[in-house]
């Protein structure tokens, strides 16, 4: 029975990969070949395709993919930061974003009036609906590599998210 060599072929030589995110895999996810990568499945699905308003949003709802434009970036507290909010709004309405971690990178990384899609679980707070700690990416962004439906969740350690690869993927 012949071996397929490609498969064998530890992880740190595929792009992106490289020594120390390899040392990651191995110790993090037991993933040191590619065959242990292409082995390595999503534990469950998230649906997509569907894009909710800000109108259609109950508390009901597990997680919801809405789209527009995110205005009003506020940091609350003092000299240390408690949480961050942001209004996010699409044709039918607005709803605040909420940060309790991270603030300093999400303030770096949002850019107000630009077109945003947020993922997460829809709450409701002081009579207005809210999602704390939302994915977030550029709707450019997102459309170009998403097909828009089932996204696949891989399961991951702290570790990893901190070192930029989390249950989508590298992040660089």
């Amino acid at each position: 029975m012949r071996q397929n060599i490609f498969l064998d072929t530890p992880i740190e030589y595929l792009k992106g990969v490289g020594p120390q995110r390899a040392e990651l895999f191995r110790k993090e996810l037991a993933i040191s070949q590619f065959a242990d990568l292409i082995k390595h499945y999503p534990f469950r699905y998230i649906d997509r395709s569907k894009f909710f308003t800000v109108a259609e949003l109950n508390e009901d709802l597990p997680l919801v993919q809405l789209k527009g434009t995110i205005s009003r970036l506020q940091v609350h507290g003092g000299k240390r930061p408690g949480r961050m909010s942001a209004v996010f709004s699409d044709s039918t309405g607005q709803m605040d974003l909420v940060w309790f971690q991270g603030i300093r990178w999400i303030k770096d990384t949002i850019h107000p009036n630009k077109e945003y899609i947020v993922f997460g679980k829809p709450g409701f707070f002081n009579g207005r609906f809210n999602i704390i700690h939302p994915e977030l990416e550029e709707a450019a962004t997102a459309e170009k590599w998403s097909g828009g439906s089932l996204t696949g969740v891989y399961s991951t350690t702290e570790k990893c998210k901190s070192r930029g690869l989390d249950s989508k993927g590298l992040q660089n």
